[in-house]
């Protein structure tokens, strides 16, 4: 895959990016030639640190058995986790290109700016989540809908600590896909419990968070 952007989008993307008010770390995990899209990855992340200075790349190679690797959470290569006003549990497990690469720069500006938009109301109930929540979403680079859900997962992982918001590109992490009965996307999966099918309102995502800590009392 040729990792590319044109003149219109980076001047898009730049414009976007005047909004950011912290500096960003995007911490990407790399490994050898076993890991088919590692280099589409860097150059990606790469292209859009191009377009901020408020913007960095620190890429760490080699196993995730790393004390980064394991302090951060990293369990699948390649894999972005993005940092802001704070240290934030958001990962992108696989390349977020396609339609995934507008929720990659939006997910940019929310964690430099540690807020999100979203409805007042579900913002302060996703606050009052007080147990851990693990949310995978399950995407594909040509679905329209599965952005929308990776940019709500991840808003809720701004929101709230105890919330680890990853997304997995599913043609890139097929035993991922395979193991959570994956055929259709975007599919949310909240807890290993809880299934959510498509893009959802946030009302209707935060009764599906609070399902999920229901099933572990």
């Amino acid at each position: 895959m040729v990792v590319e952007m044109d003149e219109a989008t980076r001047e898009q993307v730049r414009e976007m990016f005047e909004n950011l008010v912290n500096e960003v770390t995007i911490h990407l995990f790399t490994e050898g030639e076993k890991c088919l899209y590692c280099n589409d990855t860097r150059d990606l992340v790469r292209l859009v640190a191009e377009l901020s200075d408020l913007i960095r790349v620190e890429e760490h190679q080699g196993s995730l058995e790393s004390n980064l690797a394991k302090k951060l959470g990293v369990k699948r290569h390649p894999a972005i986790v993005l940092h802001g006003k704070e240290k934030y549990k958001i990962k992108f497990y696989g390349i977020p290109a396609g339609h995934e690469f507008g929720a990659l720069i939006g997910d940019i500006i929310d964690v430099s700016n540690g807020a999100v938009p979203l409805p007042p109301d579900v913002i302060e109930d996703i606050r009052a989540i007080d147990e851990p929540i693990l949310i995978r979403v399950f995407v594909t680079p040509q679905c329209p809908y599965c952005p929308g859900m990776t940019r709500l997962a991840h808003q809720a992982a701004i929101l709230n600590p105890l919330i680890d918001s990853e997304m997995y590109e599913s043609l890139e992490m097929q035993e991922d896909a395979a193991k959570f009965e994956v055929f259709g996307v975007p599919k949310t999966v909240l807890n290993d419990t809880v299934i959510v099918e498509g893009l959802t309102p946030p009302e209707m995502f935060v009764e599906k968070l609070y399902e999920a800590i229901d099933k572990l009392n």
